[in-house]
């Protein structure tokens, strides 16, 4: 206990003995960094914050190309790791570095450094919902830093208008891709139909109106919405084929259920054609069952056709007006604001850190002018050899 008391009152004297010199540093570096942190030029940050509009209208493609986000083949806005993704271009950031000349404000000719010190500027946060897992992204925040608080704002404002126009094409072009298919599909409807229509009013008009039996135009009604049931398949899988590699897996689960739907469909067909042969007191009466069969098949095609057509029609429309009201899918929540406040330099933090490096250099100082005091005292020995192996000699 008492080596330990001389000890403290050992380092208590030294320390009092250097007291003019540790003041001295003390002072005179917390001034310099006083000094560094007034000169140090200002800047100044301009914030925004952006949500994506969540919109409630009826589901394009008869609600079945919706669920296969992140593609958004739908024809709907595009999500919010897309808004992530357009943010963090390089692309957005060229824009920005031309628009504003970066080149001269950062003084700088090399492409890859004014990339570098633009990526320290700005600031992208996003915010997502809250619970386990993978969240989607609820709103985005934007921050923009630099020396003069009106280019902050204006850098901030043109981010935000390159990330609208970004998404806006982008959703124009989903929405095109998902109506050329629909267009072509509703086209060949048509002609479908007006070919069916055409074969059965020539042989109502041969051979007279014929009605088939209940029983028949149930099972026809039901081809009628398993056909239309592989038109929206077929449909989806060609909006697929335009946006989505083939290979994926909601690609060949699609396909799988297709095939299952085209082999059921091709089941009902054979039902229908076989009850239409049946010899009952019914078709004894008609005593033509063969003319009975071809206009159960022509029934049936202007029965699908006519259901195809219900079903495509309302998509195509709904597809159109997403075409023409095609936005970005945001909306600004907090414009680019005009910074009247620095944002850097942290005047407090520089001056600590000045003045708490000034005591740690004054103890280094005052304890090495002690321990070296004496030139014939040990630790003046060692230091002088460590001083000779530093200059690295020839032995």
């Amino acid at each position: 206990m008492s080596k330990q008391t001389v000890n403290f009152l050992d380092v208590l004297l030294t320390l009092l003995k250097y007291k003019i010199t540790i003041l001295t540093l003390v002072v005179s570096l917390t001034l310099v960094a006083l000094i560094i942190s007034l000169i140090w030029p200002q800047t100044f940050r301009s914030g925004s914050e952006i949500v994506q509009v969540q919109e409630s209208g009826a589901p394009s493609v008869g609600g079945l190309l919706q669920n296969l986000a992140p593609f958004n083949i739908s024809g709907g806005k595009v999500g919010g790791e897309t808004i992530l993704v357009v943010l963090n271009s390089q692309t957005l950031r060229d824009n920005l570095i031309n628009e504003f000349d970066l080149f001269e404000v950062y003084e700088s000719s090399i492409i890859e450094e004014v990339r570098k010190t633009l990526n320290n500027n700005l600031t992208i946060e996003e915010v997502r919902e809250g619970g386990f897992g993978f969240n989607p992204v609820v709103s985005v925040k934007i921050g923009v830093i630099d020396k003069d608080p009106e280019r902050a704002r204006d850098m901030n404002q043109f981010i935000l208008d390159e990330l609208n126009r970004t998404l806006e094409l982008l959703n124009r072009r989903s929405t095109t891709e998902s109506l050329t298919v629909l267009e072509s599909r509703y086209s060949q409807n048509i002609s479908d139909l007006n070919e069916a229509e055409q074969a059965l009013n020539e042989f109502q008009n041969e051979y007279g109106i014929i009605e088939a039996p209940a029983q028949i135009e149930a099972l026809i009604m039901n081809l009628a919405e398993i056909k239309a049931t592989i038109t929206e398949r077929e449909v989806e899988l060609a909006v697929i084929e335009r946006n989505v590699n083939p290979n994926t897996s909601i690609y060949r689960s699609k396909l799988v259920e297709l095939e299952e739907l085209r082999s059921a469909f091709q089941s009902q067909v054979r039902r229908s054609e076989s009850l239409s042969q049946i010899e009952d007191s019914y078709f004894t009466l008609f005593d033509m069952p063969d003319l009975l069969l071809d206009f159960v098949r022509l029934q049936r095609e202007v029965e699908i056709q006519q259901r195809i057509q219900e079903t495509l029609f309302p998509q195509l429309e709904q597809q159109r007006l997403m075409q023409e009201n095609s936005g970005s899918g945001i909306q600004v929540v907090d414009e680019p604001d005009f910074p009247t406040y620095k944002y850097g330099p942290k005047r407090a933090y520089i001056v600590l850190a000045g003045f708490f490096f000034s005591i740690f250099l004054a103890m280094v100082i005052v304890f090495y002018k002690e321990m070296t005091k004496d030139p014939e005292s040990e630790t003046t020995v060692k230091i002088r050899e460590i001083k000779r192996e530093l200059l690295f000699r020839k032995e």
